[in-house]
């Protein structure tokens, strides 16, 4: 919690002792800003107690609202994107590793993932963002946060759960937001990227100070402009660079089965002859030939999003009491978000394998039939079809999706309200505050996915959003042929490659290009409307004891709380089993299947009734400060929680620091932390994750985005933590600077089985396949996989993960900062600053699933690698140089993010078994202010001044947005005028 402290000391004073005493990378100083009139208040994260900004060893990094325009006013997403302490996020194109959350932000301290950093909003929690699930979730979504409301944003680097309960195991990121606004302000920023209509925004500020009162409004909207995969040179790489790179082999044109006369049993495959024409790439020969269509190409680097938010905050002095009201609203719409033309289909019309039978009737396959050679006409004819399966051929591919011209459009809007109020006081030299806090965050998500049993009526050629007649082909009754071969696509309508008319040296046929109609009676929705809340009741009591120690008074504080969490989803009639339990429910109202799969081809079903859960936590705790000298002061903090259901938790802190000489002092802390699992993943329900598998099965690449069904465990445990920080801090004559070690200890962390290291441990790799089929010691691994047919690497169908309690893990490293200022250069101050993280390790013990040890998930040092998820980066940081007068601010920033090992073997080098290892990336920014008359002022930016592409990485897009971004350079314009 945040505690304005009032006192006599001026403001510059004090602010000045917390910089210092905190990590001396931003010394806090009077706003730029006239609106804001000099307070007497100092904001201190980590401790109930006022005053202890001066007196506490906690590692608190402070950021103000001058430093953010000297920043050139970044977005919230490049703000916290830019903390070196803070890893493993991204904002830009997220599909991949945060699916249907595209516009979300993230804080994550230490690497340790965003549920282990708490969000605070002056001091108080919010609503965890509603993307929770069984897997987990993305913690707070601070995106929503209004960023004109924001006066600086405080970062305590240090576990926290002794003060503020579970979540703050990695840290605490406290935003605060603006005092004493007296006047109107209004702002506008426009940045130009090459290849995008660019992005814009603007902000009003108003706010009224009285005698006894003060009053404030913000208001912002915020434009982003799509980027396409297009638009950027390394975004495209051939499959021979990057065979990762957004390929795979479930496509159209596909592959397809021959069958016997009979139809019980292949005799062949075949590969539609245009795969090459329109644009993708075939490879291997005989059973093994397959055609590798780069998806990525209908996708989006930056989708368009647009941001909306409100803020109000009243404070009034009411006789010796004193009340406080902040209410907000904030939206981000993704309305397009472009995707596959469609997901691959894994399950049939009845459920189980997804194998369609195509008859000779539909004249895509009777168009086609030319252009096959005369053994592979001859079985078609004698079977009087082929087979589709949906593990060798997809159905809308290189030829885009008829409904859009591209790809599949995608759909994410999520939004939030919170209302806090506060009433504090004193009463006989003790001061108290109650609060009452209510949270409430909104995800509205839509994913069109096929319909299966649809999809079987279509390919026999009834399909269509209104087919009355039930006779194949009767087009004039809606009756119409679905046709997943070439002879339907003209061209490739991203990549520009025409499929020449049969007999012209092409496959294509005009007459059997697929109809609107058609193509739209195929898609179901795939949606849900998650809701979840916090509720929080604080009551705090603060002040002297009357004991004296060397150093002078005791001082405490204590305090109760009661929170209450839920989470609810709300889910799509074609998503929901309860309404479509089988493939055939939504045509004819079948219910009776063994199997209760839903309609869907590719995403998963689910049970709205599982994903209504509550949670309520209780706690107590209480603070000491210990001035033992006039040197030395202590700080002795301890929490107990009890989780409704769960269990409970004591957590302890002790925190030290001592004043060695006036100009240097250290610093430590030590002390427990706790999490308690989300109320999602305790449920014994499922959710259905799309991740990149490489298979193999001999010369055919069977590498696609895959299906994994992942389960809640109500037997999962808390996770706890040991943190430790200590350092050393400098302030003398213009040069500030610190230095701290930290050290997180894990125990039974909270996550989710990696699903495709499940796969990878079973069958191998591209470059070194294996099989694990049928023998005794994989058969716990073996049930978790689920096949159509015999147990082979082409039959994969799905993969069962869980909730679960992982290995323990210990990270460690140091935070250095420093600056010194250069008074009276060029008639104003210059000043040198660096702020860096190295983190010395990321120990994680070895992973076992079923009683197999799952190679490179676990024992061994993580830092400075990737493994299937998030880069660990070692070391991250930036410097830089400002020089700055009355009237005018320059800033040249360096920032650099080091190079990472991959430890995929599926990327390493396929003769050699050489590691890929991801470069580095190292940018410059170069921020102009100018402040004119009238209240005026302009700033000018130029991001990323040499225009450098992100290092290639054997990802989707070959870049890695965890620790880059695909922007190049951006040239930013802003003005703020102020009345």
């Amino acid at each position: 919690m945040s505690i304005r402290l009032r006192s006599s000391i001026k403001r510059t004073l004090l602010l000045a002792a917390a910089g210092a005493f905190s990590s001396g990378v931003a010394l806090a100083q009077t706003p730029a800003n006239p609106l804001v009139e000099e307070i007497e208040v100092v904001v201190i994260t980590g401790s109930y107690i006022d005053g202890t900004a001066q007196n506490a060893g906690l590692p608190v990094q402070v950021i103000t609202a001058d430093d953010l325009e000297k920043q050139g006013s970044p977005s919230m997403i490049e703000l916290v994107k830019s903390i070196p302490s803070n890893q493993g996020i991204v904002g830009e194109a997220n599909q991949f590793v945060s699916p249907q959350n595209t516009g979300i932000s993230q804080v994550n301290l230490r690497g340790l993932g965003p549920l282990r950093t708490l969000v605070l909003l002056n001091g108080k929690r919010l609503a965890f963002a509603p993307s929770q699930g069984v897997a987990g979730g993305v913690g707070v979504d601070t995106n929503l946060i209004p960023p004109a409301a924001i006066g600086r944003i405080e970062v305590l680097k240090d576990g926290a759960s002794a003060t503020y309960g579970s979540d703050a195991v990695g840290g605490v990121v406290n935003f605060i937001t603006r005092k004493g606004v007296d006047g109107l302000s209004i702002d506008g920023s426009y940045s130009y990227l090459n290849g995008s209509d660019g992005d814009y925004s603007t902000d009003l500020v108003w706010g009224n100070t009285g005698e006894t009162y003060d009053f404030l409004v913000t208001a912002g909207y915020r434009h982003r402009s799509e980027l396409q995969t297009t638009d950027r040179d390394f975004a495209l790489r051939s499959f021979t660079d990057n065979p990762q790179g957004g390929y795979s082999s479930i496509t159209a044109p596909g592959v397809y089965t021959l069958l016997n006369a009979s139809r019980t049993a292949p005799v062949g495959v075949f590969r539609d002859p245009a795969c090459a024409t329109l644009g993708g790439v075939p490879t291997g020969a005989g059973f093994t030939v397959g055609c590798q269509n780069q998806f990525t190409q209908f996708q989006n680097l930056v989708e368009r999003e647009e941001h909306y938010n409100i803020y109000s905050e009243f404070n009034k002095a009411l006789g010796g009491t004193n009340l406080h009201v902040e209410a907000f609203y904030a939206a981000h719409d993704v309305p397009e978000e472009n995707s596959t033309p469609a997901y691959p289909v894994i399950q049939g019309a009845r459920g189980g394998a997804p194998n369609f039978f195509i008859p000779l009737t539909n004249p895509g396959l009777a168009a086609l039939l030319p252009s096959l050679t005369m053994p592979q006409q001859a079985a078609i004819t004698a079977a009087g079809g082929t087979l589709l399966s949906g593990l060798q051929a997809g159905l809308l591919g290189l030829g885009g999706n008829p409904l859009t011209g591209e790809g599949k459009k995608d759909s994410r809007f999520f939004d939030g309200f919170r209302v806090a109020t506060a009433l504090d006081g004193e009463l006989s030299s003790v001061k108290w505050n109650i609060g009452l806090t209510f949270s409430e965050n909104r995800r509205d998500a839509d994913t069109p996915d096929i319909l299966v049993y649809r999809l079987d009526r279509a390919l026999r050629g009834v399909g269509g959003t209104n087919c009355a007649s039930g006779v194949a082909g009767d087009t004039a009754n809606g009756c119409y042929f679905f046709n997943p071969f070439s002879t339907g696509i003209a061209m490739n309508p991203i990549g520009g490659q025409v499929n020449p008319a049969l007999g012209q040296g092409g496959t294509y046929v005009a007459s059997t290009a697929n109809s609107q109609n058609v193509v739209q009676s195929l898609f179901g929705n795939f949606g849900f409307n998650d809701t979840s809340t916090l509720t929080a009741v604080d009551a705090l009591f603060n002040g002297e004891t009357g004991l004296k120690l060397p150093g002078g008074q005791i001082a405490w504080a204590a305090g109760a709380q009661y929170r209450e969490e839920t989470f609810k989803r709300d889910i799509s009639d074609d998503a929901n089993t309860d309404i479509n339990p089988c493939p055939d429910t939504p045509v004819n109202g079948n219910t009776s299947c063994a199997v209760k799969s839903g309609p869907l081809a590719f995403l998963g079903t689910i049970s709205e009734s599982l994903f209504d859960v509550h949670q309520g936590v209780a706690s107590v705790f209480g603070e000491l400060s210990l001035p033992v000298t006039d040197s030395v002061q202590a700080q002795l903090a301890y929490r107990y929680e009890d989780y409704n259901g769960v269990g409970s938790t004591s957590n302890p802190k002790l925190s030290v620091r001592w004043q060695a000489t006036d100009w240097m002092g250290l610093r430590a802390s030590y002390g427990s932390a706790f999490r308690a699992p989300l109320g999602a993943q305790l449920v014994p329900g499922s959710l259905t994750f799309l991740l990149f598998t490489p298979l193999a099965n001999g010369a055919q690449n069977l590498s696609a985005f895959r299906p994994y069904d992942t389960f809640g465990n109500p037997d999962l445990d808390p996770e706890t933590a040991k943190t430790l920080n200590a350092g050393v801090f400098f302030n003398v004559a213009g040069f500030s600077a610190s230095l701290d070690y930290y050290n997180v200890k894990l125990s039974d962390p909270i996550g989710s089985e990696p699903g495709p290291d499940i796969v990878r441990e079973f069958f191998g790799t591209t470059t070194a396949p294996a099989n694990h089929c049928g023998q005794a010691a994989y058969a716990g691994l073996q049930s978790r996989l689920t096949f159509t047919g015999a147990c082979a690497p082409q039959n994969l169908l799905r993969t069962h993960v869980n909730a679960f309690n992982g290995p323990d893990e210990e990270t460690s490293g140091v935070d250095v900062s420093a600056k010194y200022t250069f008074n009276n250069v060029l008639r104003g101050d210059l000043t040198l600053g660096t702020d860096f993280t190295y983190m010395i390790e990321y120990k994680r013990d070895q992973l076992f699933i079923e009683g197999i040890a799952i190679q490179g998930q676990g024992g061994r040092d993580f830092a400075g690698t990737r493994g299937q998820f998030n880069p660990l980066p070692d070391l991250k940081g930036q410097v830089y140089l400002d020089w700055g007068s009355d009237r005018q601010n320059v800033r040249l920033t360096t920032r650099y993010v080091a190079g990472v090992t991959d430890l995929r073997a599926s990327v390493a080098d396929p003769v050699t078994g050489e590691l890929f290892k991801q470069g580095s990336f190292l940018t410059y920014d170069l921020v102009y202010r100018l402040s004119l008359p009238s209240q005026t002022t302009v700033t000018a930016s130029v991001v990323n001044l040499t225009d450098r592409d992100p290092p290639f990485s054997r990802v989707e897009y070959s870049y890695d947005p965890f620790t880059a971004n695909p922007f190049g350079r951006v040239v930013k314009v802003a003005a703020t005028k102020r009345f």
